[in-house]
């Protein structure tokens, strides 16, 4: 049996403060963590989006797996506020890893999960690629959201009680907006959107609204892109949060709209 491999972190308070911030995004949205080599990148829990955190410059290309995030969070938290030492501790099996987190007054020791029981599990890049690839060529929009309009679309979704934004489509330009199920309230979001096809009528595309509710520290870089094969639009919102990029990317279909 090989000696365990020991990384050893050192973070102010202010790195520390963006670990958590990254992990609050998720904390409703993925019952578990999975960091490798630095990078988060993996499923939510209704599937309709993929995630990618890349805390390399907080964590550099450590592994630290999190299972039940909710209840974890809560352990981290109480540490918020303070330079912290994360003690990584990898044996050749799940069950001998570890991790501590301390300060000069405490500490917690968490074991590493069985990896294979984890409900939000690890994605590698060529598995991102396969299911979205990604082509400048077929760009159909392209624009930026401000944390007053995210914050704005938050609001109003959650008020509405819908989980989804809807992007409408009509001859060069698309506009953002929501609505009640009962369609008896909407709200405009963003309108007069430049694209680079030119729809033949109305059509229109829900997308989850997870992707748009995230907390982020630079303006949402959002992209549709149209798949050739179908009639499926591949979805990429960028942006950063503290030094870590935040990527996501999800799937909607392109409907004719035939409500008017």
């Amino acid at each position: 049996m090989s000696e365990p491999t020991v990384t050893m972190i050192e973070m102010d308070e202010g790195n520390y403060n963006d670990l958590l911030r990254c992990l609050l995004n998720l904390k409703e949205i993925c019952n578990d963590v999975d960091i490798r080599q630095g990078v988060i990148r993996q499923r939510s829990n209704d599937l309709t989006a993929v995630f990618e955190i890349d805390v390399q410059p907080i964590l550099n290309d450590s592994n630290l797996p999190i299972a039940n995030l909710k209840k974890k969070l809560d352990l981290l938290r109480t540490f918020a506020g303070q330079a912290v030492s994360i003690k990584i501790v990898e044996a050749d099996t799940e069950s001998e890893s570890y991790y501590v987190i301390s300060d000069p007054q405490s500490s917690i020791k968490i074991n590493f999960p069985s990896l294979d029981f984890l409900d939000n599990k690890y994605m590698t890049e060529e598995e991102r690629d396969n299911i979205f690839d990604l082509d400048e060529g077929n760009l159909m929009l392209q624009t930026n959201l401000s944390g007053v309009l995210t914050e704005r679309i938050n609001v109003i979704t959650t008020n509405f009680n819908t989980p989804a934004i809807r992007v409408k489509f009509e001859g060069d330009e698309a506009s953002i907006t929501a609505a009640t199920q009962s369609k008896d309230q909407e709200a405009k979001f963003v309108n007069g959107i430049d694209t680079n096809v030119n729809f033949d009528g109305k059509y229109f595309s829900n997308l989850s609204v997870i992707p748009f509710s995230i907390e982020h520290s630079e303006d949402l870089e959002f992209k549709m892109y149209k798949d050739q094969n179908q009639n499926i639009s591949l979805n990429k919102i960028k942006t950063q949060l503290g030094p870590a990029e935040i990527n996501i990317f999800s799937r909607s279909t392109i409907v004719e709209d035939d409500e008017d």
